[in-house]
């Protein structure tokens, strides 16, 4: 029986009390419709939570995450700026970061060789010299919006998102009393003091 997206959205009441509340339909785990709309809908058009300002706290540190099947960079430019890129070459669309993270100079496709800066700058294109009408400026690597909460780093894949802290509405407020600012090492030394016999 083939029920339509529509159907098959239909078969969870997100309105149910919690006493009558129950876990998601089964088919919305295997459906590739419900894992498409998931991917445009959630992960392609919010922010998500990637890693946190530390990985990133020095020059050319960076890391690479996969959001909605879209290859990211997080990277800290020569400038101090926090910035996210796709993760692919303009010229052939190779990974321009194949590790999942560490400290560069600047970022390297190792297909052609095509060199971008920090900042996603087409800085080399080995054997491009004479070719006409190539624009460098208009060949860097295609930015991401990449915004910062505490300590954690939010990227969002729509371009015409309503800011981060919009997003976040009054969650911010509501977690004022707890320091989600500390380090993972020190939520684990305050469990063990809390919890030590």
């Amino acid at each position: 029986m083939n029920k339509s997206l529509a159907e098959l959205l239909n078969l969870y009441d997100a309105s149910a009390s919690l006493e009558e509340a129950y876990t998601i339909p089964a088919p919305w785990y295997v459906d590739p419709r419900i894992e498409q709309a998931e991917r445009e809908v959630v992960f392609g058009a919010n922010w998500i939570a990637v890693g946190r300002v530390d990985q990133v706290a020095l020059e050319g540190q960076f890391f690479t995450v996969e959001i909605a099947g879209e290859p990211l960079v997080v990277v800290r430019g020569s400038d101090g700026e926090l910035r996210a890129f796709f993760n692919v070459c303009r010229h052939h669309a190779a990974a321009v970061a194949n590790v999942p993270c560490g400290t560069v100079q600047h970022l390297r496709c190792p297909y052609h060789g095509w060199t971008y800066g920090l900042d996603g700058s087409l800085k080399g294109a080995p054997e491009f010299a004479g070719v006409r009408n190539f624009d460098r400026g208009a060949n860097g690597l295609v930015p991401v919006r990449v915004e910062t909460w505490e300590q954690f780093i939010f990227v969002n894949l729509d371009p015409g998102a309503a800011a981060l802290m919009a997003f976040l509405g009054d969650l911010p407020a509501r977690l004022a009393t707890l320091p989600p600012s500390r380090s993972p090492g020190e939520f684990e030394q305050e469990w063990q003091r809390s919890h030590a016999r």
